[in-house]
Formats: structure tokens, C-alpha cells, sequence
């Protein structure tokens, strides 16, 4: 192993051992974060700073910032004008992790968890999923929309209980009267969200080229800050 890929490991391990449990790998525009210890939202969200249980992120009109969990490189994609809380406790090797929406667009790049499901809560809806890849449309408390894009998610509307699963290529809206329907998605809905991907730089090898399991089971994550400068992490993983 070089030296390089030898130092960027000792990195990641030390970040662990902090009890962090992710790492913002992008960020553009107006991103403002808070610790979860800090009282007040004051600072920019910068390229490597290392995110706790409980942080909080909300982006701007030209915001945008994505981050990764550092156990398994589970990728989390936050968009213009959206609020989010970040939470994950770490157990053995591996991250529980749940994500809560207070409003906006939210993409998710999610590996197979070994644990638990991750969760993701709005004020409307609650989904579990194993592994997929899937968006989130929440309006607050207007209610939500997800859009599928492989696998299974399970969707749970709140005030009904009532479950629904999201599958590719399908849409369900969850709406705070108790209704929770699944559709097709519309081609017009499809170009949305690819031109949502393009107007940030990202695209749908993103993934691939951010989070990518080798042969040697690593996971190499790139991290480019609002000048476009980029720099390579490398996770080990079993």
C-alpha cells in the first residue's frame, strides 16, 4: 500500500474514533451548517468537514452539498433550498443511520446496510429501506413526494399508518390527510429530476464515480470544494 493511501486510512479511522459518522464531499453555492453542539446557525458548510449525529444542513436558492457515511459510503445529496438533520450512532464496524427532511429535494445513494434499515423522517412520512437509490420531495407540511429509482423503499404515512413500497420507476405521493398513493413516474418527471443532477454537476454515473467498491473492497470517495479543486479518499471496507 503507498504511502498516500496508508495516511488517507489513518484519516478515516481517526474520523471514526471521533464518533463522526460522515463527511461532506461537495459543496456549491450558499450552504450553511450547524454543529450539534453550537446554538445558533452560523457557519458555511466547507469541503471536509467531518459531520456528527444531530448536525444540521439547509442550502440556499444556489446551494447544494453532498455528503458520505464513512462506513460504507452511503451517499446523501442535498439540494437548493432544502433543511435537514443528520443522525447515526455508530455500533461495532457499521452506522445506524436515519436522516431527517424538514423541507426540500434530497437524493440518497444508499448502500446495503448490515444493521438496521436506513430511515428517513418528514413532518408527513417515514421510509425504511436496506439499499436503493431514491429522491424525496418534501414540502414541509404539505406533504411528500418520492420517486424510485431501483429497489424497494417502504413508505409510511404518519397520520394513516398506511404502508406503501416504492419501486423503480414509480411515484408516491404522501400527503398529511393520511393519503399515500403510488404511481408511475411521468417522462416529464424523469427529465426533472435529470435536469435537477445536471444543474449541480452530478449525473447518473455519479455514484459510481464517488462511492466505487473495487476488487481490493474499497471505496474511493471524491471530494471537490467551490472552485472545483478534488481530492481522493479511500475507505477500506470488509
Amino acid at each position: 500500500m503507498s504511502n498516500r493511501k496508508y495516511i488517507l486510512l489513518l484519516f478515516i479511522s481517526g474520523l471514526l474514533c471521533a464518533e463522526s459518522i460522515a463527511l461532506a464531499t461537495k459543496v456549491k453555492g450558499t450552504v450553511l451548517y450547524k454543529h450539534k453542539k453550537e446554538k445558533q446557525l452560523k457557519n458555511d458548510l466547507t469541503v471536509g468537514v467531518d459531520l456528527y449525529n444531530s448536525d444540521y444542513i439547509k442550502t440556499g436558492e444556489d446551494g447544494f452539498a453532498k455528503y458520505v457515511y464513512l462506513d460504507d459510503g452511503t451517499q446523501i445529496k442535498v439540494h437548493n433550498n432544502t433543511e435537514i438533520f443528520i443522525h447515526g450512532e455508530l455500533s461495532k464496524r457499521s452506522i445506524l443511520k436515519q436522516l431527517k427532511v424538514k423541507d426540500g429535494t434530497v437524493k440518497l445513494d444508499i448502500k446495503k446496510q448490515d444493521i438496521d434499515d436506513f430511515t428517513v423522517i418528514t413532518p408527513t412520512s417515514v421510509a425504511s429501506v436496506k439499499g436503493t437509490s431514491f429522491w424525496i420531495d418534501c414540502s414541509g407540511q404539505s406533504g411528500d413526494k418520492f420517486y424510485g429509482e431501483s429497489g424497494i423503499v417502504s413508505i409510511t404515512n404518519i397520520a394513516s399508518g398506511i404502508k406503501r413500497q416504492l419501486a423503480k420507476n414509480t411515484v408516491a405521493n404522501s400527503l398529511p390527510d393520511g393519503s399515500l398513493d403510488v404511481r408511475e413516474i411521468t417522462p416529464d418527471e424523469l427529465k426533472m429530476l435529470d435536469q435537477i443532477e445536471s444543474d449541480t454537476g452530478e449525473n447518473s454515473n455519479s455514484n459510481d464515480q464517488d462511492s466505487n467498491l473495487g476488487d481490493e473492497s474499497e471505496i474511493r470517495i471524491e471530494l471537490e470544494d467551490g472552485s472545483g479543486n478534488q481530492k481522493t479518499i479511500i475507505i477500506k471496507v470488509k
